[in-house]
């Protein structure tokens, strides 16, 4: 890390601050809450392709923010998981949270996700899934976090996932397979779930297609 970025990466009290990565598209209404519960961090804001406000409202934040915060403007919207890897390429801080818009905070959280030991990811809720009949836990990527060496270890999200869901599945599977833990954190966010999703064109289409793509994976990996 370049000393510039360095000190961009620490916070007035001269400690490591984490990156959280958020893509945004068309919710300026959700703004005022997730900065609320981003104080303290450097933020990568990336608006994929937002044809209302959202954008001179993320600016806003940004500079308000500080902490060498940063706005990505993507002019098509390039999905979850490619705006994600977009993010984590421009994070300074040693941990790096990839936070859904759709959240609210109950209670101090960052000082929880200052915690985590390389080696593992960690999430605030957690799910199965079964391939085949053998059941793999998963991490909920709306609130993912972990050291950025391990998610640039396993190559970060994957660039071609379309749409949402089951981008975290595989996400977490390729994780398992490098040796990296899978652990939950129990943390003081509430998650409005589904809330930018149905305000997506095509987000849910692509439900069947991540699911079979994901079982194919799964499958030619344990084949191999």
């Amino acid at each position: 890390m370049e000393a510039g970025a360095e000190r961009d990466a620490r916070n007035h009290r001269g400690v490591e601050v984490i990156s959280i990565v958020t893509p945004f598209h068309n919710c300026p209404e959700l703004i005022p809450d997730y900065e609320k519960a981003v104080q303290g961090a450097q933020v990568i804001a990336i608006d994929n392709a937002s044809d209302d406000d959202t954008a001179v409202k993320l600016q806003a934040m940004i500079e308000r923010l500080g902490n060498g915060s940063k706005y990505i403007r993507n002019e098509t919207n390039e999905k979850y998981s490619k705006a994600n890897n977009q993010g984590l390429a421009l994070a300074d801080g040693e941990i790096v949270v990839f936070l859904n818009s759709d959240i609210v905070a109950t209670g101090s959280w960052l000082d929880k996700v200052q915690n985590a030991k390389k080696g593992a990811f960690y999430a605030a809720t957690t799910g199965v899934r079964a391939v085949d009949g053998v059941q793999y836990r998963y991490l909920e990527g709306w609130c993912l976090f972990g050291h950025k060496s391990d998610f640039e270890m396993i190559g970060g999200w994957r660039d071609d996932w379309e749409g949402m869901y089951w981008e975290d599945n595989e996400l977490c599977w390729r994780a398992e397979r490098a040796g990296l833990e899978l652990k939950q954190s129990y943390l003081p966010l509430l998650h409005l779930s589904n809330y930018t999703s149905i305000r997506t064109p095509g987000a849910y289409d692509k439900r069947p297609s991540n699911q079979a793509q994901f079982e194919r994976i799964v499958r030619e990996g344990n084949i191999g």
